[in-house]
């Protein structure tokens, strides 16, 4: 039950949501000789259909049910077809942030205007990424047709997984055109900021989300616990958890990642300040380590996950040999992981109750104001505006603690409603899944050495 702060809360997060958009888009450049009412009409009409989903979403799964229609029974899916949508959507994820480090490498040293680099491999790849998305979705709609009962609305909500894998597929089919269609009108991006590329990482986190719902649902109930009591079952979680924090610190801090290796935002006439790079990095780990220390229910689990998106990053940068990409990103995103994990140490392990959003928003932002130092030897900013990185840092470490508590508890809701798992013989063992992961891994690898460089 939702009560008049929180409706107040998540009207401020839409009204952020649509500030954030239109920053964004002016941050990521207009095209040399657009017409700029062109430009902002399109952009507009980009962040209508997004609130048409978003309109769609509360209709479907939040809005009161006609007095004629009775509440649906939950219908949740087996122990097994969770376990197997979330390594279909993880391994989708995999696929997709190895292609976009690819495809990065591969501008980067070989330039390829919009057009010939279409099904180039590294796109290729994201593109398996996205098609398993869309294709857990076309499975939930035939799901939801053929085993649930009634209207849409009751449908939607007799299994909420299912509903969402339909939306996310939905969205994703409108993320995927919009970006050669913007493309066509507009040209090639000035900046990887651009509405189309922002809409496609939004899909992912989505995607991402879904995939770690799937399989925090499939674990047992678990008391608060420290990082030395993670089990291999929570592998996966972290794995997805790393992803989303791989693509979205790449694309998201590509401006300054340049500029180390000589392509300062200055020579495409932007303007990139320090606070800016400061709300992107934090805004990304206090998600993510939110996420990953509540719904594992592990003081430990986002640092766990952050060591594992570095460890990715090097490991990706040694086998493209690619010393043009950097990983100081996640190199500083390591101190505000520490620091939301020790709160939820405190709250969890130690006084045995959920970690409040307040605190974790204090711990994000005291980690980062010390973090500043670390951020401008990394990117060789020299000194900056201290009170606009104060003001930035406080704003997104409030903004982004809160609405990642909402998001698990969210999760966590759907988990209590969903069947605990109660046998082992009905779900797919930890090492069956790493072994198709491992497999997977080997088959991206094969795809990579053969492909030929369009030079």
């Amino acid at each position: 039950m939702t009560t008049g702060n929180d409706h107040f809360g998540w009207v401020l997060a839409s009204i952020a949501g649509m500030i954030i958009f239109a920053a964004f888009t002016a941050w990521g450049g207009i095209p040399a000789e657009t017409n700029i009412g062109l430009f902002w009409l399109q952009a507009g009409i980009f962040l209508l259909v997004i609130c048409a989903f978003v309109l769609a979403f509360w209709h479907l799964l939040i809005r009161p049910l006609a007095p004629n229609l009775r509440q649906p029974q939950s219908n949740a899916l087996t122990l097994r077809a969770r376990q197997a949508l979330a390594l279909t959507l993880a391994s989708g994820g995999i696929a997709t942030f190895i292609g976009g480090v690819w495809d990065e490498l591969w501008h980067r040293s070989y330039g390829l205007p919009f057009g010939e680099d279409l099904f180039w491999r590294p796109h290729l790849l994201m593109y398996f990424g996205f098609a398993t998305a869309t294709a857990a979705g076309f499975w939930a709609l035939l799901y939801l047709n053929r085993q649930l009962r009634g209207n849409f609305q009751q449908r939607f909500r007799s299994n909420t997984a299912v509903g969402l894998l339909i939306l996310n597929a939905a969205f994703l089919l409108y993320a995927l055109p919009a970006d050669p269609l913007w493309h066509w009108i507009f040209g090639e991006d000035i900046t990887a900021w651009s509405i189309p590329h922002l809409i496609l990482l939004t899909s992912f986190i989505l995607t991402q989300l879904l995939a770690l719902h799937l399989q925090a649902s499939t674990m047992r109930p678990q008391p608060w616990r420290s990082l030395f009591g993670l089990r291999r079952a929570d592998g996966l979680a972290l794995l997805i958890i790393a992803a989303m924090q791989l693509l979205w610190l790449q694309l998201m801090l590509i401006d300054w990642d340049a500029s180390l290796a000589g392509v300062p935002p200055e020579s495409l006439g932007l303007y990139r300040p320090e606070w800016l790079l400061a709300a992107n990095l934090l805004g990304c780990v206090t998600f993510t380590g939110v996420l990953a220390t509540r719904l594992l229910r592990c003081a430990g689990a986002a640092t766990a996950a952050g060591l594992l998106a570095l460890v990715i990053r090097i490991g990706l940068i040694q086998l493209f040999d690619a010393d043009m990409l950097q990983f100081v990103a996640w190199l500083a995103a390591l101190l505000p992981l520490f620091a939301i994990d020790l709160w939820a140490y405190t709250c969890g392990v130690i006084n045995k109750r959920e970690p409040d959003w307040r605190g974790t928003a204090a711990a994000a932002i005291a980690s980062m104001t010390i973090n500043a130092l670390v951020i401008r030897s990394l990117y060789n900013l020299g000194d900056g505006n201290n009170v606009a990185y104060a003001a930035a840092v406080l704003t997104t470490g409030l903004g982004a603690s809160w609405f990642a508590n909402r998001v698990a508890d969210a999760l966590l809701r759907q988990r209590k409603a969903a069947p605990a798992p109660t046998s082992d013989w009905v779900r797919i063992k930890p090492a069956a899944s790493f072994g198709i992961l491992g497999v997977f891994l080997v088959f991206i690898a094969f795809f990579i050495m053969t492909a030929t460089p369009p030079v």
